[in-house]
């Protein structure tokens, strides 16, 4: 059933119910802020900064992934020296234009 989220447009029900219990999870909400600045990150960075286990922050990241949230591209992090293919890559994390207008709501039901 449709329903108005707030947020200027009318969205299922259920669906906005999955969207806000994905983002009610307390690490998902620390990558959430942390993304926020803009800057994209790769997974040890974003497990540092909010002083989280790597393999926690990579079960979040797919989740937030798996609704829209976040989306990764991969980027060369070292270039190789002397050996062609031994540079090191990482995949970086960025948020989606999805997560603004649900974590506005969430945040107007949480104060």
């Amino acid at each position: 059933m449709p329903v108005k989220s707030g947020i200027g447009k009318e969205v299922d029900e259920e669906q906005l119910a999955n969207q806000l219990y994905v983002l009610m999870q307390p690490t998902r909400r620390k990558i959430v802020k942390l993304l926020q600045s803009g800057e994209p990150m790769y997974i040890d960075q974003i497990a540092k900064a909010i002083d989280e286990d790597r393999r926690a922050v990579s079960f979040h990241l797919l989740t937030l992934a798996e609704h829209g949230f976040v989306e990764g591209d991969f980027q060369l992090i070292e270039k190789a020296t002397k050996n062609p293919g031994a540079g090191r890559g990482a995949k970086f994390y960025h948020l989606t234009s999805k997560v603004d207008p649900i974590i506005k709501l969430l945040d107007t039901i949480l104060k």
